[in-house]
This record gives C-alpha cells, structure tokens and sequence, in this order.
C-alpha cells in the first residue's frame, strides 16, 4: 500500500517548529477580542436556534474555525482552573497547542498519540528546559486502550481525535475511568463530522463539488477516486492534511452529533457547554447545487439533513457522579 508502515515512521511537521509558536499568542488575542466584541453578538442572532434536529442541548452555534485553540482552553479554565492540575492530552500530534497551555501553569500534561512524533515531542522537551517552563511533561507512542487503569486526571483534552475512533463507545468508557470525579473533558472534534462536506477528510480536495464523494460513490468508485487524488506520504502529512492516511487505515468513528452526545451520556458524562460549528462551504454547496442535494437526501441515512452540515462539536464534560 501507499501509505503502509506509516505509524513506524517520524512524521514530526517540518514545516512549523515549538519554538515559533509563542508568536501566535498575541494574534489569538487579538482575533478573540474581535471575536468577543463583533463577531459573537452577530453569530448569535444568526446562528441561533440553527440546529434544530440535534437531540441534546446546544448552547450556542459559531461557523467553522469561530473559536481559537486559546479561547477554548480559557472556557475550560472557567470550569476549572487549570494552574497545579494534571492533564491528559490524548492524540497529542506534534504538541503545537502546549504553548497556549504553559500560560496556565498545569503540574503536568501527559501527551499520548499512536503515532510516531519523537523529534517534535524533543522539541518540546528543549523549549520546555530553555524557558524554565515548570509544567512537567511527559510523551508516550501508545493508544488509548493500553493507558494504565490506574492513572487518574484533573482535565482531559482531545483535539481532533474523536472522529477517528473506530469504537468510540469503548474510548469513552476508558476516558470516564481515566478522569477524576471533579474533573472536565474537553474535546473538540469533527473538523469535519463523518456525514457532512469532506467527512473522509479527503473528498472534495480536487473539486469542491465532489465533497461529499465519501457518502455518494460505491465502494470501486471511491476507491478509484481516491487513488487518483492521494499523494505520497510526505505529501499527504504536509500538505494533505493526512487525509489519505486515515482513508487507507479507515481511520473514522462515522458517527453523527446525535450518536456522539448519546454515547458521551450513555458512559457516564454530562455537558457543561456544547458548542456546534456550521461548515460555511457545505452550507453553500447545498444551497446552490440542488441536485447534490437531492441525492444525499435519496442516500436515506440515519440522519437529519442539517446532518450534513453540522461541522464539529466543542464539548465541555463532566462525570455524572
């Protein structure tokens, strides 16, 4: 296969590196003040009441990337002050969000990811020996199902995980074990969600009108696109988002908003705030292509319409103890 053995390999970005990320600060500053002071008023009266169909609690809907990483983990430090508290940061990736999360002066984050980052994560060791950053950090190459059961965390934060899950109800379960009694979950995941535009995190990347190729092509027909559009492993981590990696591995939970909150229920956890992104490009493409329209609709799925463009959920939980 194209793609195979990639999990032996250092993908480690090569493009970006921890110690340029500080500079970001003061631009998420600055978009979230904007964002506090023009642009949440208007995405309340615009977006309110906007899904209707999602059977739990949504406190309130902003268009896709409405939220910087920085103002998300300030919503979390509302619910809990994250100063002197232990972390577990499940698909950690290259760690490029700790240098938000230093500002908050954590006693340890502990980032696992099953894949294979060891220079980026030696680059966080550096930054963190350099700075005199107290927080102690900790990296692991390993999945969430061989966490020791005996561990036990303040906060819980995933980013761009979840989607990916195979068995997601499993995953959960191990995550309400791993949180203490007093402890939040944060997780923001989607980007997109499995039924709507680019839900593979690969259609759509040739042509805008074939984003939902990953619901509307048979089994050949996908499989011949998708070999027609992935690239090389370089390219697919750089510059393809990885998208053709988690295709070949089948890398996806393919849950809807609704499944997700009944499992998070289902496990044991209650939302403190639940955010919902609304992708702006599926919104147009099924407002102007009325034929794709009307053959997702003949799809039949197991889901609402809005379905297929309701983006990410940004979740705050806590145990329902």
């Amino acid at each position: 296969m194209l793609l195979s053995n990639f999990n032996k390999i250092d993908i480690s970005s090569k493009h970006q590196k921890f110690e340029d990320l500080d500079k970001t600060s003061l631009r998420d500053n600055v978009r979230d003040l904007y964002d506090e002071l023009i642009r949440r008023p208007i995405y309340k009266v615009v977006y309110k009441n906007f899904f209707k169909k999602q059977n739990y609690k949504i406190d309130y809907t902003i268009p896709a990337k409405g939220l910087s990483t920085l103002k998300r983990f300030k919503i979390l430090n509302d619910f809990k002050k994250i100063q002197g508290l232990s972390i577990l940061n499940i698909g950690c990736g290259n760690a490029f969000t700790y240098h938000h999360l230093f500002k908050f002066k954590p006693k340890s984050i502990y980032g696992i990811d099953v894949l294979n980052y060891d220079n980026a994560w030696n680059n966080v060791h550096k930054y963190v020996d350099k700075h005199n950053v107290k927080t102690e950090v900790k990296f692991d190459m390993i999945d969430i199902v061989n966490l020791d059961p005996s561990l036990k965390f303040d906060l819980i934060i995933s980013e761009a995980v979840f989607e990916h899950c195979k068995d997601f109800k499993s995953v959960t379960k191990i995550l309400y074990g791993a949180l203490k009694d007093d402890g939040v979950l944060y997780s923001s995941y989607g980007g997109p969600l499995w039924y709507t535009y680019g839900g593979d995190h690969f259609s759509g990347r040739d042509n805008e009108e074939n984003g939902y190729n990953h619901l509307l092509l048979n089994k050949d027909d996908y499989q011949n696109y998708f070999k027609k559009n992935v690239g090389n492993l370089e390219h697919e981590l750089n510059e393809g988002g990885g998208g053709g990696i988690l295709v070949e591995n089948d890398l996806f939970s393919k849950l809807s908003g609704n499944e997700y909150m009944q499992i998070f229920q289902e496990e044991g956890f209650k939302s403190l705030k639940t955010i919902t992104e609304a992708d702006p490009v599926a919104l147009k493409l099924l407002k102007n292509n009325t034929e794709l329209k009307k053959k997702l609709i003949n799809l039949s799925l197991p889901v609402s319409f809005e379905d297929f463009y309701l983006k990410t959920h940004i979740v705050y939980l806590e145990k329902n103890v």
